[in-house]
């Protein structure tokens, strides 16, 4: 079962990046040390900087720069941006036809592991994972 998207992932480890930068890192700095691709980065930073989490500055001395204090950041506001929550009792298996849809137990159970599971990331921060 998949908790955290692998865009969650990244943008945490380019997060930790940053922080261990000074606060501050271009887009090249940054891939050269994390093994994605560039397109896939720059998404991703791209993304954190739409959120209000990252400020993008391009140009000679651009990069990125947290806008929201690193220590406010939470686990679910970054996993917010990046997987869309289920609407409560939604089907967790994303339109694919099934046959069960309207009887389906499933889809209640993990609706409500799904909010647990949310509660559990408002109350982590980032910097009590960054090392």
């Amino acid at each position: 079962m998949r908790v955290i998207k692998k865009e969650t992932d990244y943008a945490l480890r380019a997060l930790f990046f940053i922080k261990n930068n000074g606060g501050h890192a271009d887009v090249s700095k940054i891939y050269s040390n994390m093994d994605i691709p560039r397109p896939f980065l720059r998404r991703i930073l791209q993304q954190l900087a739409h959120a209000k989490i990252l400020l993008s500055k391009k140009g000679k001395h651009g990069g990125f720069k947290f806008l929201r204090p690193f220590e406010k950041i939470t686990l679910a506001r970054l996993n917010e941006i990046f997987d869309k929550r289920l609407p409560p009792g939604e089907c967790p298996f994303k339109n694919k036809v099934c046959i069960n849809y309207k009887t389906c137990v499933l889809k209640g159970k993990l609706s409500k592991l799904e909010e647990e599971i949310y509660k559990m990331f408002e109350n982590i921060l980032i910097k009590d994972l960054w090392m």
